[in-house]
């Protein structure tokens, strides 16, 4: 069955994920302010994702112009920061991280518990994440896993089913903040 393109949330819910997105957005631009190019563009990629959770949340897909676009302006991003530190195996790390979180997600969308535009949502967020190293991705699985099983669990326990398919992208979304503020420079 194809996802609806009418809202499945009300506005209210869509206002509410907007403003605490762009809170968040100060939140990791201030956070990484020691590198100010670095902390505008996670700011932007904490915009874009905060988009992303929205249309997630409203249509249940992950739509793939914006995704794919994001995906390309992350590896720039990463390979040209890794030119600017001197550091092009730090690049090549953090896309080997993006890499092996994609094959992650492949295998859970094969089993048949991800979609595809969470399978293709997880390389720009893992990849940017895998430029601060281990302690950043962790950081971002513990939390995305939390708030997925979290929401989970409520969506059982107001009698939603088990065939009920939660919307991920959001809860991905949280786990990049979390990875992003967890590595941030206070």
């Amino acid at each position: 069955m194809a996802a609806s393109t009418q809202s499945r949330t009300p506005a209210t819910v869509n206002g509410a994920v907007w403003l605490l997105g762009a809170a968040l957005a100060l939140l990791v631009t201030y956070g990484h302010r020691a590198a100010p190019a670095a902390a505008v563009a996670l700011g932007a990629l904490v915009l874009v994702a905060t988009w992303l959770s929205v249309i997630d949340l409203r249509i249940h897909r992950l739509p793939n112009p914006i995704v794919g676009t994001l995906a390309a302006a992350v590896l720039i991003w990463v390979l040209g920061a890794g030119l600017v530190v001197g550091d092009i195996s730090r690049s090549t790390t953090a896309i080997a991280f993006g890499m092996g979180a994609v094959t992650v997600f492949f295998m859970a969308n094969l089993l048949g518990g991800m979609g595809m535009g969470d399978v293709k949502y997880v390389f720009p967020l893992v990849t940017t994440l895998g430029w601060f190293g281990w302690l950043a991705v962790a950081s971002a699985a513990v939390a995305t896993a939390l708030t997925g099983a979290l929401a989970a669990t409520v969506a059982l326990a107001v009698g939603r089913g088990r065939k009920y398919r939660l919307p991920y992208g959001p809860f991905m979304s949280i786990g990049l903040v979390a990875g992003l503020l967890r590595v941030a420079v206070w």
